[in-house]
């Protein structure tokens, strides 16, 4: 009830409290938009990164941006502070999305990131983003309405160019690796290798979801973002974190830590792989491998019902080695299957 109360307060702030539109002078905040390259294919995931300088005391905001929708499709926005979001709307190619921090919180000053916002390319040509609009509530919960104007441009090539990495050929995963590449969910190194044994962090895997399949919607007034250990978190990987911790794919550790630049085991890999695909967790179920005893209480039915479903297999020896790190293939494997699936 109180998440609620604070959303339509939000809502109600954002629409009465605002005074009309004020032109940006020196000393007003300004805001720009960021990609992580402007060159790109089709299918697959980019990310506009909205970024606010000069703030003074910036508590909530709503945020209106302008996409060519011809060419993207929209997927989720997430905030990068903790707080509550209200889910964004998208009209017509203009997303509106706002989220407040929440209590006795300070209101963000200075130069930070304010949202990310994720789209999928559709088809090849150049497309344009623009910041048409930003509403901004301080603490003292007096707001102001700006509007930036601020562009970003990105290209869209088709997907045709051949995928080859050095150390892919015999691999057992090679034409998985492939197709995952082509679908843009996940990348190799510069140096032309993509090291499919290599283990993949907490945040890794999380961005490799996200981008690879949509997500649950989170709930209005949707908590996110609301874990101990948020200061260490990278910047790349907060957008990933908060659309999956709003979805209820990711909880945490009971610390409220999310560890995100720790090694992802395979039961924790299960569980968010079943949760993703709407399995139904509640029941006790165990599995038939060798080393079931090693596998934890909380993701016993996750590893049963996902090897089941044909999403995950063991390592040899009838073992499923739930506390083995998941290495590169591993993890992009069960994401293509649970694509097919879904």
């Amino acid at each position: 009830m109180r998440r609620k109360l604070t959303s339509a307060l939000l809502g109600i702030i954002l629409a009465v409290v605002s005074i009309p539109s004020i032109a940006m002078g020196d000393n007003a905040p300004s805001f720009s938009l960021s990609l992580p390259t402007t060159a790109v294919s089709t299918n697959q995931d980019v990310r506009v990164t909205v970024k606010g300088e000069q703030l003074v005391d910036l508590y909530g905001y709503e945020l209106r941006l302008q996409y060519d929708n011809t060419r993207l499709r929209f997927k989720s926005a997430a905030a990068h502070w903790t707080g509550l979001s209200v889910p964004a709307s998208d009209k017509d190619g203009v997303i509106t999305f706002a989220h407040t921090k929440l209590g006795k919180a300070s209101g963000e000053s200075g130069t930070a990131q304010i949202a990310t916002l994720s789209f999928e390319t559709i088809a090849a040509g150049p497309a344009t983003f623009k910041l048409e609009r930003v509403k901004l509530v301080d603490s003292k919960v007096a707001a102001t309405t700006l509007t930036p104007n601020v562009q970003a441009k990105i290209n869209i090539s088709s997907n045709n160019q051949p995928i080859l990495f050095v150390d892919l050929a015999g691999h057992w995963a090679e034409a998985n690796v492939k197709l995952a590449v082509e679908l843009g969910f996940i990348n190799g190194y510069p140096d032309a290798t993509f090291r499919p044994n290599a283990q993949v962090t907490r945040a890794e895997f999380t961005a490799m979801l996200a981008r690879a399949v949509p997500l649950p919607a989170g709930a209005v007034g949707e908590v996110a973002l609301d874990f101990a250990d948020i200061s260490v978190f990278p910047d790349w990987a907060k957008p990933y974190i908060a659309e999956a911790a709003a979805a209820g794919i990711i909880s945490g550790y009971e610390d409220r830590t999310f560890r995100p630049c720790g090694k992802i085991n395979r039961a924790e890999m299960a569980v968010m792989i079943a949760r993703a695909a709407g399995f139904v967790l509640t029941l006790n179920q165990t599995s038939t491998f060798s080393d079931e005893a090693q596998i934890p209480s909380w993701a016993k039915t996750a590893v049963t019902v996902s090897v089941d479903k044909a999403l995950l297999i063991g390592r040899g020896n009838n073992r499923f080695v739930p506390l083995g790190d998941a290495t590169r293939a591993e993890a992009l494997t069960v994401i293509l299957k649970l694509r097919d699936l879904r």
